[in-house]
């Protein structure tokens, strides 16, 4: 049995560098390639996005090459290093700890300093 080629709703999104939600945005709102879609399986045959490629390129002759189709490995940044998440307080706590520091963040950073004093 031959099937069509297409690609998955992240393989695109990877080649178009956007998210998956960007594309299924796309298909709510009605504009992006046409798609394939089978109980929760979405698909984006291969000449549909040639074709939608091809009638969106700007900048370009119509004649210039697109990018290959094969599947190149993909780009992977880094994680970004996160905050640590903020120290949550009890309502009583919080107007405690304001009532002694007249803030939350002067209350941390004086516990901060203090624990930071006991660890070394």
């Amino acid at each position: 049995m031959l099937t069509e080629p297409a690609f998955t709703e992240t393989e695109l999104a990877l080649r178009w560098n956007v998210s998956a939600k960007t594309l299924q945005r796309w298909r709510c709102d009605g504009v992006g390639p046409p798609y394939i879609k089978l109980s929760k399986a979405v698909r984006y045959p291969v000449d549909e996005i040639v074709a939608y490629e091809q009638a969106n390129r700007q900048g370009m002759p119509n004649d210039a090459a697109l990018p290959p189709l094969t599947a190149a490995p993909p780009v992977v940044e880094p994680p970004s290093p996160t905050a640590p998440e903020p120290k949550r307080y009890y309502l009583s706590e919080a107007f405690a700890l304001i009532a002694q520091y007249g803030s939350l963040a002067a209350a941390e950073a004086a516990l901060m300093e203090a624990h930071d004093e006991t660890q070394g």
